[in-house]
């Protein structure tokens, strides 16, 4: 009777266990799967890797099984240590944002693999509220708008040309001048950062109206800063 109650007992946490277990990988994939799809909607830049994103999702996965494992044997937690400890990463991470987005899987996957599916549900959703509220408002941003422009005009142009920037920029310096003296023009090649609130294309009509260039080559740089 005893041994039927004790294997009766071993069978009821089996199941339990695997349940756990099923439980535990179900949840972490699918919010890491989130977490992995919002890191491909606001990410900036050209280190794209789609193995990265796969990693999202697999670390959580991972780290929920190991949390499982370990539940609250200490042993178990210094064997995995020890374990942990032969393994080499030698991949660098380019971006600092790709290192807190492997910190949150392995986050959500701590919270499912503990049983605190709530935690990891209220994690996910104001984490990812930050993340798209930092790609909406461009959090961080340095707004820089410097230009670059090659003008083909006559030579007794150019001090109105030097009044049309100096009016409507910040900054502005000539990078090159190259005289042609058959047909008594020049070329210049400024560089310029734009007045707050003005566009390039109301200074390309004034320069339009008041210089009457032979041709103009607008450079468009601006950008936002984000590195």
């Amino acid at each position: 009777m005893d041994e039927f109650l004790k294997q009766y007992d071993m069978n009821v946490v089996n199941a339990i266990m695997a349940t756990d277990v099923l439980m535990a990988i179900i949840l972490s994939s699918l919010l890491n799967f989130i977490l992995a799809k919002v890191y491909i909607l606001t990410h900036d830049g050209y280190s794209y890797s789609k193995s990265y994103v796969h990693s999202i999702v697999l670390v959580g996965v991972i780290i929920s099984l190991i949390m499982i494992i370990i539940g609250s044997n200490i042993a178990r937690a210094f064997a995995l240590v020890g374990a942990m400890s032969i393994v080499r990463f030698r991949n660098p991470v380019k971006d600092s944002r790709d290192l807190v987005f492997i910190f949150s899987a392995i986050a959500i996957g701590m919270a499912c693999g503990t049983k605190f599916y709530l935690f990891a549900i209220i994690f996910l959703i104001i984490f990812c509220t930050l993340l798209i509220a930092f790609k909406y408002f461009r959090f961080g941003d340095l707004a820089h708008k410097s230009y670059v422009i090659k003008i083909v005009s006559n030579k007794d142009r150019r001090d109105i040309l030097s009044s049309i920037f100096n009016n409507t920029t910040k900054q502005n310096t000539i990078i090159s001048v190259e005289s042609n003296n058959e047909d008594n023009t020049e070329i210049l090649i400024y560089e310029f950062e734009l007045k707050n609130k003005l566009s390039y294309s109301e200074v390309l009509m004034e320069i339009e109206n008041k210089v009457s260039p032979k041709s103009i080559n607008l450079l468009v740089g601006e950008n936002h800063v984000n590195s």
